[in-house]
């Protein structure tokens, strides 16, 4: 890849994140309204991805502008109260919880962490176990995906066994058998 295209990667990762912030919302909870992974969104920050049509589309939808506003750097970015408005409906429309529009979203990497260290996963678990046992313990919501997100970034993706299952869905998620944990 040309040095310029890399260029431009970095440029529409300036300009996703410039919109982030400006709304006052995290990667996470972008990635949630866009249905994309977080690590995916940092990726597109970074400039270190190349992404698609459908996913600018998808960002920019997000945002409530279009597609070529969102990459063009002379298109003036909407003010936070208009951006917010315009998430606000736009994950209304798709069934989105609008608690992760609240300024402070939810901590979901600590309750992770507990977990880990309290022998619930000493026995191989479902993305759905794991969610309801975040419901249950914390009061938090969490999607499957989220789940697989956390286990699978930091030390966290080294003391976690992921067991395939047959049909290759709802694999099972165990600690692994070392003796160091978190």
């Amino acid at each position: 890849m040309a040095e310029n295209d890399k260029s431009a990667l970095k440029e529409y990762g300036n300009r996703v994140r410039t919109f982030r912030k400006e709304a006052n919302i995290s990667q996470e909870a972008l990635a949630t309204f866009a249905q994309l992974y977080q690590s995916y969104i940092a990726s597109i920050e970074k400039g270190d991805v190349n992404i698609g049509i459908l996913a600018q589309q998808t960002l920019s939808n997000t945002f409530g502008v279009k597609h070529y506003q969102l990459s063009d750097p002379d298109f003036p970015i909407p003010p936070k109260s208009v951006l917010r408005e315009n998430i606000r409906r736009y994950i209304t429309a798709r069934n989105i919880d609008t608690a992760y529009l609240k300024d402070k979203l939810p901590n979901y990497v600590k309750p992770m962490d507990e977990l880990l260290q309290s022998g619930f996963f000493n026995e191989p678990k479902t993305t759905k176990e794991i969610a309801e046992q975040y419901k249950n313990e914390y009061e938090l919501e969490i999607s499957p995906s989220r789940v697989v997100d956390i286990l699978s970034r930091g030390t966290r993706k080294d003391k976690i066994d992921i067991i395939k299952s047959a049909c290759g869905t709802r694999n099972k998620y165990k600690l692994t058998n070392q003796k160091n944990h978190l």
